[in-house]
């Protein structure tokens, strides 16, 4: 059995992304579900955790990049738009690279979702949000659609480009990304590399954590 045909098992993980139907979708404008849903989110994903055993089993493949090296060269398409995302079109940018599973982890996805709306502070802070999941071009962009992501998301199923910037593991799954955060500045240098194995951080406390840059 392949690990594509295993993955809908893992626990609390499989949750398919939104589609059109005549069913109640989750008002982003209302706070309290807004509060309550991310509350419920971060309960199954703990949930999970505890019967899996501690979230940072999977060890992360070839460990964090080193802070102050260069940033790997990379070239993917924003699924949204069909325009390439790569060193040409980011330069000049202090990019904050999002890698997580994706659609097949709701966490992940509201996790971009958290990270959108919060995109005044990511302006005022000089940074370019991109995510990386390991869809496939349809799967991704379907979960955009769904989950109203308009920022940049990037689809990586070879995992070209999460091997690349070191993000593979260290999560629940040694065959993903983990929820992994990497800030490049504008010169190329690595500046921030951080796992979040428990699928969330809340945006402002990450904003908080994250090196100034200009």
């Amino acid at each position: 059995m392949s690990k594509q045909s295993r993955r809908p098992n893992r626990a609390a993980r499989n949750v398919k992304p939104p589609v059109k139907s005549t069913q109640t979708r989750w008002p982003l404008s209302s706070t309290a579900s807004w509060t309550l849903g991310i509350a419920l989110l971060i309960a199954v994903a703990l949930g999970a955790s505890f019967m899996l055993g501690s979230p940072g089993n999977a060890a992360r493949a070839a460990g964090p990049l080193a802070i102050g090296s260069s940033a790997p060269s990379f070239s993917g398409t924003n699924v949204i738009t069909g325009q390439p995302v790569d060193a040409k079109t980011l330069a000049g940018q202090n990019v904050l690279y999002f890698f997580s599973e994706g659609a097949g982890c709701q966490a992940c996805m509201v996790q971009i979702q958290a990270l959108q709306q919060h995109l005044a502070h990511l302006t005022r802070d000089h940074l370019t949000l991109v995510s990386i999941t390991n869809d496939n071009d349809s799967t991704l962009a379907a979960a955009a659609t769904g989950y109203k992501i308009t920022t940049p998301v990037v689809s990586d199923p070879g995992l070209t480009m999460t091997k690349a910037f070191h993000a593979l593991g260290g999560g629940m799954h040694a065959d993903t990304a983990s929820h992994t955060f990497i800030l490049v500045d504008k010169s190329g240098k690595v500046r921030f590399d951080k796992d979040y194995p428990s699928m969330w951080i809340e945006p402002s406390s990450l904003l908080e954590l994250l090196p100034k840059v200009a």
